[in-house]
């Protein structure tokens, strides 16, 4: 009994001194770790938003009524909320956008767009269970143009690379595979969920493919050739891989006949960091990560101003949240 209790003392010290030196090794750092939830919201941001359906399920499954919902409500929120769109892919248990915020309204349209999207859905399934998944939502910050161009390719080709079609254009869902810049899709207003009589709601919703202002020195039409060469490269890689497996593509009849209360054989890959800002460039995330440290440093000291009763308290530029809805103030574009 003895022995069992000395060894619970040296475990309780050993914990004491690992935490002492942890602190010790704070205090020390050159670059101390800041906690700061906010995030910088910036005007003209290019982004790539996920977002995925609670427990995988496939809520998403395609269909004509989910295409025609899907679509109307995107170029609905895309238009308010003054985004635009590059390219995008709806697939059974998650969507891909890739995106530039014009306005720096990213917080509110996702808000809108997925809440009113959950209602519709559950809706049409007489469903009244949560819609998304709670992890944190993935709205990954693209740093170069050519880092934009690959992850358009990587929304265009995901179901393909998912193992379900061979090819991205066969996909039923709503995907942007095919459309030209500058390309409009209309989309009546959907006759369930949507009030005919909401005069606040457009008969009509337009989806615009917008092109993304990288690589300026090529014309929309050869920028849309690279993006088909990059799309098409995924879409070969993948048929290889499975061809030396000796496995197949599931197919559109079967992805069509997914119930949407289904989940995928695959297990998941858990306990991994949500990114938000992605570069093959290693000193454009370096520089990106020195900017985000800089501006969570400028936040938590205006924070900390504030919740001692300051007044003219400015908050740095791209703050969010606390400017919206708490009354502060953000400083102006540098």
């Amino acid at each position: 009994m003895k022995a069992l209790q000395s060894r619970a003392d040296m475990e309780v010290v050993t914990n004491s001194h690992s935490a002492q030196r942890r602190a010790a090794n704070r205090a020390r750092s050159v670059h101390p770790k800041i906690r700061v939830r906010a995030r910088p919201i910036i005007p003209g941001t290019r982004y790539k938003v996920t977002r995925r359906c609670l427990g995988r399920q496939f809520l998403l499954v395609p269909s004509q009524a989910v295409n025609e919902i899907v679509g109307y409500w995107l170029a609905v929120c895309l238009e308010r909320h003054g985004l635009v769109l590059h390219s995008a892919c709806f697939m059974s248990n998650h969507y891909h956008l890739d995106v530039t915020d014009i306005h720096g309204n990213l917080p509110a349209f996702k808000n809108h767009f997925n809440a009113v999207l959950a209602r519709a859905l559950n809706a049409i399934r007489d469903r009244f269970d949560k819609f998304w998944s709670e992890d944190r939502p993935c709205d990954v910050r693209i740093l170069t143009d050519s880092d934009m161009l690959s992850s358009m390719a990587y929304t265009l080709a995901n179901p393909v690379e998912a193992g379900l079609v061979k090819w991205g254009r066969r996909w039923p869902g709503l995907t942007t595979v095919g459309m030209q810049f500058g390309e409009e899709k209309t989309f009546r207003r959907p006759p369930v969920f949507f009030d005919p009589a909401n005069d606040e709601l457009p008969d009509a919703a337009t989806l615009v493919l917008t092109r993304p202002e990288v690589l300026l020195e090529l014309s929309d039409g050869q920028l849309h050739t690279d993006l088909e060469r990059l799309t098409r490269a995924r879409e070969v890689a993948k048929q290889d891989q499975l061809r030396r497996a000796g496995k197949r593509f599931l197919g559109e009849a079967r992805v069509a006949r997914q119930r949407w209360s289904e989940t995928p054989w695959s297990r998941e890959t858990r306990f991994t960091r949500t990114p938000t800002r992605a570069s093959t460039n290693r000193w454009a995330r370096i520089a990106a990560a020195q900017l985000d440290r800089a501006w969570q440093a400028a936040y938590a000291f205006a924070r900390e101003r504030l919740l001692a009763g300051g007044r003219a308290v400015l908050f740095p530029f791209g703050s969010y949240w606390v400017c919206r809805f708490a009354g502060a103030r953000a400083a102006q574009a540098p």
